[in-house]
């Protein structure tokens, strides 16, 4: 992954990068506040020797003095120091007193720093001061020659410790600074798992991780496409109609020398807006002058009509099974957009559109049209666009983002090539328009002016409604 990947991450997953941070900070905190405080105090004994009246003596007794003394620090946490000191205070044994007791030696130097940690600033004073001396006088004993009571090695407390005023810990300023960053890195971690976990498609990059079928189109969500499906129509110099214009061009140049005339268009599962990119598309073709049938081939659950506004009670059925004329179950819609609905529902649409009297009807169609435009069921759901496509001359898979997901799309891709299909390419749609996967149009920025001035008059009629609401 390179910088704008992890960029990307965090912008897409930057809630539960915040959240884990921020209950990795709290959690960090109130550890901290249950903390017991510790005070921590620190006394300093010297080292040296006594004995000889020469310079040379005394430096051999300084050398031996830096030799020994890394020894010294380590009587000072045995229990031949810290067992009196024990009952002392009355302490259950040295042990305890042993693992809050530390001894260092500053690098060439006869100095041990002798701290000890404990809950009363007060006693730990007094603990490391009675620790000290314990101290001296046990190197003393150690150090004492045979059938003397001196002794050349002699251990002087050089600075008694101090009663603390802070705690040594917790430490508050370390231990946040420590959760932040923890938190930031666990979050990164697990927007990173989440994103790695999700198989989603959110844009181009995902369905080139599925496939090779280049991708012909793209079409940003819109939330009132339920409501105005027919956005061409609705809204011709919107950024979306100009991205239906887009689609329009780019089927047209798929394969110049043999260009597709019949097209059935599917999607993957339901809900992916495979019927309202559909209608759009025809709506477009035939505004750029061509004849376009615009078939509804969803037997199960039909949508197209509906959202055409056009009636429903004969269609395509009646003229498959030999009820009706082709001419009589047509229905115009402008001047060079026909429409065939489906019909009544019948109940073996698989059989019906596999059937001889299918494709009949397909070349009749193909012979009066320019295009031949066919709205199909979902191709995981059943397997009648699988059945469509070989009456084709290729297929549009249209792609839900963040609906489908990756081996969903390569499901359904590989049931078009079980049959042979001619997959033409792959429309994504729902795109969002705002957030890190956002799609944007450069069309939005090179606009008409009429439609400038137009999309003016809506924001201004918008805010001046807002405002006598107000007022009511």
């Amino acid at each position: 992954m390179e910088l704008t990947d992890y960029l990307l991450l965090v912008r897409r997953q930057w809630r539960l990068v915040v959240g884990v941070a921020l209950a990795v900070l709290l959690v960090t905190a109130l550890i901290t506040a249950l903390t017991t405080p510790q005070y921590r105090a620190q006394a300093q004994v010297f080292v040296s020797t006594s004995g000889g009246e020469s310079a040379t003596d005394l430096a051999q007794g300084s050398n031996f003095a830096q030799r020994q003394v890394a020894t010294y620090a380590d009587i000072v946490t045995t229990p031949i120091v810290l067992e009196p000191v024990a009952q002392e205070f009355g302490l259950d044994g040295s042990a305890g007193l042993s693992g809050r007791t530390t001894a260092q030696v500053p690098a060439g130097t006869v100095l041990i720093n002798l701290a000890v940690t404990d809950e009363d600033p007060q006693r730990s004073a007094d603990l490391a001061n009675s620790i000290a001396e314990q101290f001296s006088a046990t190197v003393q004993e150690l150090e004492q020659i045979e059938g003397s009571s001196r002794s050349p090695i002699k251990a002087t407390v050089v600075q008694p410790a101090a009663v603390p005023s802070a705690a040594a810990t917790p430490d508050v300023p370390r231990n946040l600074l420590l959760g932040a960053v923890l938190g930031i890195l666990l979050g990164l971690g697990a927007g990173l798992l989440r994103d790695v976990l999700d198989s989603r498609i959110k844009g181009e990059a995902d369905v080139t991780r599925v496939t090779e079928e280049p991708v012909v189109g793209a079409i940003a969500f819109d939330k009132e496409a339920p409501e105005h499906p027919l956005v061409v129509e609705i809204d011709p110099h919107s950024p979306r109609a100009e991205a239906f214009r887009t689609l329009r061009t780019n089927l047209r140049y798929i394969d110049a020398d043999n260009q597709p005339k019949t097209m059935v268009f599917t999607s993957t599962i339901p809900g992916e807006g495979k019927s309202t990119t559909t209608a759009n598309l025809a709506l477009t073709l035939s505004h750029s002058g061509a004849n376009v049938c615009l078939i509804e081939g969803d037997l199960r659950r039909p949508r197209l009509l509906q959202y055409l506004g056009m009636e429903n009670a004969a269609g395509m059925t009646d003229v498959l099974v030999g009820r009706a004329d082709l001419d009589d179950v047509l229905q115009p819609w402008g001047e060079s957009l026909w429409v065939l609905g489906c019909g009544p529902i019948p109940p073996n649409p698989s059989e019906l559109l596999g059937s001889g009297a299918m494709t009949r009807l397909i070349e009749t169609l193909e012979s009066r049209f320019d295009y031949v435009i066919i709205d199909s069921p979902p191709l995981l759901a059943v397997t009648d666009a699988a059945i469509l496509s070989t009456q084709a001359d290729g297929v549009i898979v249209i792609v839900g983002t963040k609906l489908v997901r990756r081996e969903q799309l390569d499901r359904a891709l590989g049931n078009l090539k079980k049959v042979d299909a001619d997959v033409l390419g792959i429309v994504l749609n729902r795109l969002p328009i705002k957030g890190p996967d956002a799609y944007s149009y450069s069309y939005e920025t090179y606009r008409s002016d009429a439609a400038l001035e137009a999309q003016s008059k809506r924001t201004r009629s918008r805010k001046s409604r807002k405002k006598s609401k107000e007022r009511a």
